[in-house]
């Protein structure tokens, strides 16, 4: 590369080096600034570097000088061994990523060139096995959430939540959305930043003993209401019941939703059961290892009236010419399509790779499979709660509610506490709360087990609780 044309490095306030790299002008971004009442584009960073620890990273050495490959190769691996993941530690965290078994035969079947370099299948002539693949994936999932139909994936269990919502509104042509308090926080707030911009308002329906009572429902009920969404399991582990709930919100022209764990359908009602419109969920126990967050992959499924409102893409099943079975997009009604102004969402895309990948942890394991992994998990959180409460001062947050794999309890001790002194026994210990409901929540504590813990993680972590609880006695 010749020097007149490398690459330029922003440096401090070099507002000229960065805009080599924006799309927009110099006078918009001054304009864009002077909106917002800053001086410089690093301004709008400050308040990270307010609130960012310091990592104690150092400097990537090639910006200092030259290295070459196996020095630069062995650095990183240096750098990454002071990682503490799950394949170093005993996992009793879920709260939304679960630690769950996965056959080897599914990286094995998705790292093949067909599915791991695909793209968009928008010539069905040259994608049949594609299209094939994720209408098997969209046929499961719809069986799975007991729905008509699934569309072929969104972006993870929030963003697929939160377009859910959008779909209702649509629908309904209504303003207030109802959420249970039971859906994990982090969901509702995708939700809310989602309705926030079309001044659609959010209401929680509050728990009480760790599930929704009707009566709670309808007096939040009104003729704004498009939708409520409840949640099974709910984020503090507890089973939520919803008899009833369809037919008092179609009785005031409000649709039902479920956002549901895809793993504990093997065993609980599934969405379609408790009469809902639409169900969600966040795929990634389907066979989706832990990856720091994601990525993960979005869960949609509805009643067929809905299949013109759903986002994304379908694969459909029809007929060729000459009469025989062949594969196709169908209803693609996003903006690459239609009318942005007729468009259901600015989705256009969806996780193909990872659908299949739970597609193929679907299908080997097979219904029973599914339901044996289930049970496991449903055994192993019961017998790790068993042992947490024979130590001195903890209590179950909800003793006379059902759970599945998750559960909180109370603690005499700092939550944050307990889970840092765990991560030096080798236990990635429950999520503690505070952080995520306020300071009354600071010594409440989020635990999983699922169906890969064994007996001796389980009293090895009971051991280690009851060792640190004594220690702060």
């Amino acid at each position: 590369m010749s020097p007149d044309t490398s690459i330029r490095w922003p440096q401090g306030g070099d507002t000229e080096a960065m805009a080599d790299f924006i799309p927009h002008t110099p006078s918009e971004t001054t304009a864009m600034l002077h909106t917002l009442g800053l001086e410089r584009l690093e301004d709008l960073l400050s308040v990270y570097a307010q609130s960012m620890p310091d990592t104690g990273v150092p400097d990537l050495p090639m910006l200092a000088e030259g290295v070459n490959e196996r020095d630069l190769l062995a650095w990183f691996s240096r750098q990454a061994s002071r990682n503490f993941d799950a394949s170093r530690a005993v996992v009793f965290r879920g709260a939304g990523a679960y630690d769950h078994f996965i056959p080897a035969a599914v990286s094995a079947l998705i790292s093949r060139g067909e599915f791991l370099t695909s793209y968009t299948p928008y010539q069905p002539e040259a994608s049949q096995g594609l299209l094939q693949a994720i209408f098997e994936f969209q046929t499961a999932i719809a069986r799975l959430y007991g729905m008509d139909l699934a569309n072929a994936s969104l972006y993870d269990g929030a963003t697929a939540l939160a377009e859910a919502v959008l779909v209702a509104v649509r629908e309904t042509e209504r303003m207030t959305v109802l959420l249970s308090e039971g859906i994990d926080p982090s969901c509702r707030s995708v939700v809310e930043t989602y309705l926030e911009g079309l001044s659609v308002r959010v209401k929680v329906v509050p728990l009480s003993l760790g599930r929704t009572p009707l009566d709670a429902l309808s007096a939040y009920l009104h003729s704004d209401v498009a939708c409520f969404v409840g949640a099974t399991p709910t984020f503090l582990g507890t089973i939520d019941q919803f008899d009833g709930f369809a037919e008092a919100l179609h009785g005031k022209g409000a649709l039902f939703a479920i956002h549901a764990n895809p793993h504990c359908l093997a065993l609980l009602r599934s969405p379609g059961e408790w009469g809902a419109d639409l169900a969600t969920g966040e795929g990634q126990p389907l066979g989706i290892p832990l990856s720091a967050g994601g990525p993960y992959l979005g869960v949609l499924t509805a009643r067929r009236k809905f299949v013109r409102r759903i986002p994304g893409r379908l694969a459909g099943l029809t007929n060729d010419r000459e009469g025989r079975s062949c594969f196709v997009l169908t209803l693609q009604a996003r903006e690459q399509h239609i009318r942005r102004e007729k468009a259901n969402s600015n989705i256009c895309t969806n996780e193909t790779l990872l659908a299949i990948q739970s597609l193929c942890y679907l299908s080997l394991l097979g219904p029973e499979g599914l339901r044996k992994a289930a049970a496991g998990s449903w055994q192993n959180a019961h017998a790790l709660c068993r042992e947490l409460l024979t130590i001195p001062g903890v209590t179950l947050l909800h003793p006379d509610a059902e759970f599945f794999h998750e559960f909180t309890v109370e603690l005499p001790v700092d939550a944050d506490i307990l889970s840092r002194e765990l991560l030096t026994k080798g236990i990635l210990g429950g999520m503690p709360l505070g952080g995520m409901y306020g300071p009354g929540w600071s010594r409440r504590m989020l635990w999983c087990a699922t169906e890969v813990r064994t007996e001796d993680e389980i009293l090895r972590a009971r051991e280690a609780v009851r060792e640190i609880l004594a220690n702060h006695g």
